[in-house]
């Protein structure tokens, strides 16, 4: 059992690190940047990765630490925001989505799970 849990949070966390450290460099590179020539397109596509970057960035700055288990009761961030273990994972699940959305250029989709994200992180912050 310890293996498969260990195993579980291993996948998780890999999928969390390429989802957070290459998404942003992919989504530059594939040319979701500001062109002359591709205006139109690359405007339909930014409200997403600006979106999703955003998020991304907010989620760094939070840092909170992996949980031991799924059903930790607090999981601290770095500046005194908390969550619990469960709601960890479901931000980590609907970026991971989201992110996908955003890289099949399904903007609504990805918003909308790109959008519930951000309201669960407001939550987390200390007054």
């Amino acid at each position: 059992m310890t293996n498969t849990n260990q195993d579980r949070h291993l996948r998780v966390r890999s999928i969390l690190a390429r989802t957070v450290l290459i998404l942003p460099l992919s989504l530059a590179l594939s040319g979701l940047r500001p062109q002359p020539a591709q205006a139109q397109t690359v405007t339909s596509a930014l409200p997403c990765a600006a979106a999703l970057s955003s998020l991304i960035s907010e989620w760094r700055s939070i840092g909170f630490a992996e949980p031991g288990k799924p059903a930790q009761v607090i999981v601290a961030g770095q500046h005194g925001g908390t969550t619990t273990g469960g709601q960890f994972y479901v931000i980590i699940q609907q970026i991971r989505v989201g992110a996908r959305a955003c890289e099949a250029g399904r903007d609504a989709i990805a918003l909308r799970h790109i959008n519930p994200v951000r309201a669960m992180l407001a939550r987390t912050h200390p007054i």
